[in-house]
């Protein structure tokens, strides 16, 4: 396990873009913190390092809980309750549409 800390805005978004070089070619990568913690600004640095999108086009996923860049998808699932609610996002479709190396 490996533990980060940073001081900004922007050094968050650059480990982001670290993070998103180690990753292998099909990842995931789990976010959890209180809000206000800074996991979409790491999202932000991950799904741009990815070349998802750049950094200005990703918000959190309040009221869509899937947002799809590309082959990068941020999920937010602070909202949901049950396991019954999440099958029903069909996040399942999502691996099967994703381009195996």
């Amino acid at each position: 396990m490996s533990v980060f800390e940073t001081h900004s805005e922007e050094e968050t978004i650059e480990l982001g873009r670290r993070i998103a070089v180690a990753l292998p070619s099909r990842a995931v990568v789990l976010l959890i913190g209180n809000l206000g913690a800074g996991k979409t600004t790491l999202a932000k640095g991950i799904v741009s390092g990815l070349g998802g999108a750049p950094q200005e086009e990703v918000s959190s996923p309040t009221f869509t809980l899937i947002h799809e860049f590309g082959r990068v998808y941020h999920i937010d699932l602070y909202r949901l309750d049950t396991p019954e609610e999440i099958a029903t996002l069909g996040l399942d479709e999502i691996s099967i549409k994703t381009p195996s190396c």
